[in-house]
């Protein structure tokens, strides 16, 4: 077996890159930059510089959000849609509703569908809610809408999606068998094969949106794929997914919905192993990169996740992590809004970037104001591979925010990082109100090339009571996919009631869905180790249309399941009933255990010296300080450092000011905590 492990994790701005050596236990990190006109070249061009030949590189995982960036930037194939013959227009009709901050709006335009009208077809065919066939599947009527939709009117994906398919599967599969013969070649996907759960709706929109960014990621892992194997690799490849377990390219080509936050699951996967690593119970994750802020709770030890996400309005039925994704990163450009300062969601990204990148960019960023104040080593910006040109920033400082208020450019740079990090706190506080949680019961882990610098403001603002900042915060989302298990989920709906006559039937919905699972996720991976099966169930109480997940295992009475899940629902909401419940679905998940790096502290690089002075702007003070500026692989452990102080590594800054202190875990964790009076 070959002695490296990689995982490349490519953003809007900077391809992150993590290798790990087993045999000497020691982990290397650099950082390129996106190549947003071919992303695949970028990461091609990473196996080409890394420290060691590809061809002893093992295991390579791998996290993108192309396919979400797709649906987002409406870049992905021509979709046609097949359903039930008088059903054409439920992925058009929706729920009929909006979200909360525009339900007033007069103005309000609906965002034009990713779907048109004139590409759905429907065929004779049905089955009844009992899963009995109703009407037979109009196997002619099926060929025809394949034709139809691909040769006359260009669709380059097909997805099919049957009422009732979630009880039984028999009409799609045979559909997609028949349109697979007829038009060879075109990319098809299936609701209930995707999401087997009742609701015709949010199974058609993520059978639509698996369609729509399929060709897409077929292509790009396929360019990935030719491109490390020219340089030399040979080893596994795996996709990161978005509930923080890891794919193999063939299963995220087949299943690419799966993948669709797979970027961010990295960092949410990596806070979990700090949390169990430093025994924090309830830790606020908090990834900031070039681009985009993207919190998740971990709540004791587990991270919160859902069975429905929401991708740019589209429901999306899929295993997910809980993320808040904010517009919020070190590109994002501070802008005037009727005198009023803004900062984001919109970004200066990769190219022409930040106006101190020299690369044409003349809008203010984020990264520009910090660089303005000293809280980024101008001389260390990405380990001294890119210059920084404080000139340009202050110019755009002043230009685009400082003379339109009447303001001086160090004034703007202040205000431009206070402005966006009131708007983040409140979002976090929002989203955590939602839950009936305190942001001072957790630990802000801030990472990302911009979280270290953003965290001690954050974490200050939200009264928490302690920041931790990771070893490589600047990749942290990439270490996190080495530290994920291959893992496969699926599903099935029970909608049965609570009580002693379902349980055996429930029981049995359960045996057969880890049955099928194991025998899948063999089949797919090709591997013979025995997946660890957990079980789940989603339960609501009669009446209730939103549901809560608790485990679920095949030794539980009705009255064990229903106490499990109104304690949850009381943790959650407050307030519990004597009612009696429904368990509307169950989830099972397999998981195949991986070898997992430590998380150490690469060796100090040359050019790391010990503290010498710096001038930074102290916002506790209000003015311009000189300070200590020092490299995080020379903080000493277990002693105290206190502010005004500049940390620095190869990715990013840590900006303490005089109210702040920091101290040195024995395992390379680096934890900050208010000075006490």
């Amino acid at each position: 077996m070959s002695r490296y492990k990689l995982s490349i994790d490519i953003g809007g701005t900077f391809v992150d890159i993590v290798t790990y050596d087993f045999q000497t236990q020691t982990l290397d990190a650099f950082k390129i930059s996106t190549t947003p006109h071919d992303p695949a070249e970028s990461v091609v061009a990473a196996v080409g510089r890394l420290p060691m030949p590809a061809s002893e590189v093992s295991e390579f995982i791998h996290g993108t959000t192309l396919g979400l960036n797709a649906i987002l930037e409406r870049k992905g194939a021509r979709v046609g849609v097949i359903s039930c013959a008088g059903f054409e227009d439920v992925f058009a009709i929706g729920r009929g509703a909006l979200e909360f901050a525009d339900m007033y709006r007069f103005d309000y335009e609906q965002a034009p569908s990713i779907v048109e009208r004139r590409n759905v077809r429907g065929v004779a065919g049905r089955m009844d809610f009992l899963g009995t066939e109703h009407t037979p599947l109009d196997e002619e009527a099926v060929r025809q809408a394949a034709r139809e939709l691909v040769h006359d009117m260009g669709c380059e994906a097909i997805a099919i999606s049957f009422l009732h398919s979630y009880v039984n599967e028999t009409h799609e599969k045979r559909a997609m068998e028949l349109v697979r013969e007829t038009v060879p070649g075109v990319e098809v996907s299936a609701g209930a094969l995707l999401a087997n759960e009742y609701r015709e709706y949010e199974r058609t929109s993520t059978a639509v949106l698996d369609a729509y960014i399929k060709p897409v990621l077929k292509n790009y892992l396929g360019r990935v794929t030719d491109g490390i194997a020219c340089a030399g690799f040979s080893g596994k490849t795996y996709v990161m997914n978005s509930a923080g377990g890891a794919l193999t390219f063939e299963m995220a080509e087949a299943q690419p919905i799966a993948t669709i936050l797979s970027g961010p699951a990295g960092g949410v996967s990596g806070a979990l192993h700090v949390a169990r690593l430093t025994s924090r119970r309830n830790i606020l994750s908090v990834d900031v990169g070039g681009t985009s802020l993207d919190a998740c709770l971990i709540v004791d030890f587990q991270p919160i996740d859902v069975f429905e996400a929401h991708i740019d309005n589209f429901p999306v039925l899929q295993p997910i992590f809980d993320l808040r994704t904010l517009g919020a990163g070190g590109g994002s450009i501070a802008w005037i809004d009727n005198k009023l300062l803004r900062v984001g969601p919109k970004s200066a990204g990769a190219v022409p970037g930040p106006a101190c990148y020299g690369r044409g960019g003349a809008q203010a960023t984020v990264t520009d104001a910090a660089l303005h104040l000293g809280f980024i080593d101008s001389e260390n910006f990405m380990g001294g591979e890119m210059a920084l040109a404080h000139d340009l920033a202050t110019q755009a400082l002043r230009s685009n925010i400082a003379d339109p208020l009447g303001i001086n450019p160090t004034e703007a740079a202040r205000s431009i990082l206070e402005v966006l990090i009131s708007r983040t706190a409140s979002s976090i506080k929002e989203m955590m109100l939602e839950r009936g949680l305190d942001p001072r019961d957790f630990s802000l882990l801030s990472f990302g090339g911009c979280g270290p610098l953003l965290g001690p403001m954050l974490f200050k603002e939200l009264e928490m009571a302690e920041l931790l900042v990771p070893p490589l915060p600047s990749v942290f989302s990439a270490w996190g996919m080495m530290a994920s298990d291959l893992s496969f989920t699926n599903s099935a709906s029970v909608l049965e009631a609570v009580n002693p006559e379902a349980m055996p039937r429930i029981a049995d919905k359960a045996d057969v869905l880890a049955t099928r699972g194991v025998a899948e996720i063999r089949t797919r991976t090709g591997e013979s180790a025995e997946p660890e099966v957990t079980l789940s169930v989603r339960m609501r109480f009669i009446g209730q249309e939103h549901t809560l997940s608790v485990p679920y295992t095949r030794d539980d009475t009705s009255r064990t399941l229903f106490e499990r899940f109104s304690q949850a629902h009381l943790d959650r909401y407050g307030h519990s009933f004597d009612s009696e419940a429904e368990a509307v679905s169950m989830m099972v998940k397999l998981v195949i255990i991986s070898r997992k790096p430590e998380l150490t502290i690469p060796a100090p690089p040359a050019s790391a010296r010990d503290g010498h002075q710096h001038r930074m702007f102290d916002l506790a003070a209000g003015k311009f300080v000189t300070c200590t500026k020092m490299h995080r692989s020379l903080l000493a452990d277990n002693r105290v450092y206190v502010g005004p102080l500049l940390v620095v590594d190869e990715g990013s800054s840590l900006v303490l000011t005089k109210e702040q202190r920091l101290r040195v875990s024995s395992n390379g964790m680096l934890s900050i905590t208010a000075v006490e009076d």
